[in-house]
């Protein structure tokens, strides 16, 4: 897998000139970092086929050119160097899900087929306001990322491991251990579980259940203020910082008046050990003619399987 410390590194590392590029070190397609005519950061992809590529965006320009020798020339441009990290992560994220493929045409097909992924990301940031449900999801999770920052983890390792953006089934993954974050309001009586997958990982997993509460705004948060206290902390660690914007960005996020408007506090944190005892739903567990699920569990149900040691 491609790193974005280290891809973001190289782009540093190249020569801000006119069409200069560095190659990325990456099995297909192949592919270079740098800056164009315009000295704007671009990705260029060397390719022996010519692709349909989709329609350049207000912050992404797309260009094919077939060149001299033969080949086509594929070039992805910034407009917009504020965007920096989440365009970054973007190339990451594109590279990596296409060095899955058996050859260069495959590799370029699966490379558009996730950029249509990002393509929407991009639009819906812009145009569209989070639902309460998904703002609470993600005022969850950065409760949880910024638990593993007070609590010692280093901060690159702390962001690496939020995975959840990404469209991971589990929302953190840290070497053996998984944890899926579940932020509910203060009276409710269950969690959603959205995929067979979502609690199912074999090795060790943790369920943690955030309860908030509405407050006054004197002793109370708002998903803009979580997002500035992380981007605080993280402030002295430049990599971090930028893969905590571009990871907020894959989560639908950018900074909105309304996500400053709702004042909560922090009710109750449930954690809870998912293992072979845990009552969940599993494809294991079910019969073969199940190949999709979404299920419940009540809160009060859980408290009381802890509470009688499974």
């Amino acid at each position: 897998m491609i790193d974005f410390a280290n891809l973001r590194g190289q782009w540093e590392k190249t020569l801000r000139v006119e069409r200069g590029y560095t190659l990325v070190d990456v099995e297909l397609p192949e592919c270079y970092v740098g800056y164009d005519e315009q000295l704007r950061r671009t990705l260029l992809i060397l390719s022996d086929v010519e692709s349909k590529i989709p329609a350049s965006s207000r912050s992404v320009e797309i260009r094919q050119r077939r060149r001299r020798d033969g080949k086509f020339s594929l070039t992805l441009t910034l407009l917009c160097e504020e965007e920096s990290a989440v365009f970054t992560e973007m190339c990451r994220d594109l590279l990596t899900f296409a060095e899955e493929a058996r050859d260069e045409s495959s590799a370029l097909k699966k490379f558009w087929q996730r950029y249509a992924h990002w393509q929407k990301l991009f639009a819906a940031a812009t145009n569209d306001l989070l639902s309460d449900e998904r703002q609470r999801g993600l005022i969850g999770e950065l409760i949880f990322l910024r638990e593993q920052l007070q609590n010692g983890r280093e901060p690159l390792e702390a962001i690496d491991g939020w995975v959840g953006p990404l469209k991971e089934p589990q929302d953190f993954s840290y070497g053996e251990m998984w944890h899926e974050i579940k932020t509910v309001m203060e009276q409710a009586e269950k969690i959603r579980v959205a995929s067979l997958e979502q609690l199912s990982l074999a090795r060790r997993g943790e369920l943690v259940v955030y309860r908030l509460a509405k407050s006054l705004r004197a002793d109370g948060f708002t998903l803009n203020s979580l997002v500035k206290n992380l981007s605080e902390l993280l402030a002295k660690k430049l990599v971090a910082a930028e893969k905590f914007k571009a990871l907020l960005f894959a989560a639908g996020y950018v900074r909105r008046a309304e996500y400053g408007e709702k004042f909560y506090r922090l009710a109750e944190t449930m954690r809870f050990a998912v293992d072979e005892n845990f009552p969940r739903l599993t494809r294991d567990n079910l019969p073969p003619a199940i190949v999709e699920a979404s299920y419940s569990l009540s809160l009060r149900g859980l408290k009381e399987v802890e509470l009688n040691g499974r």
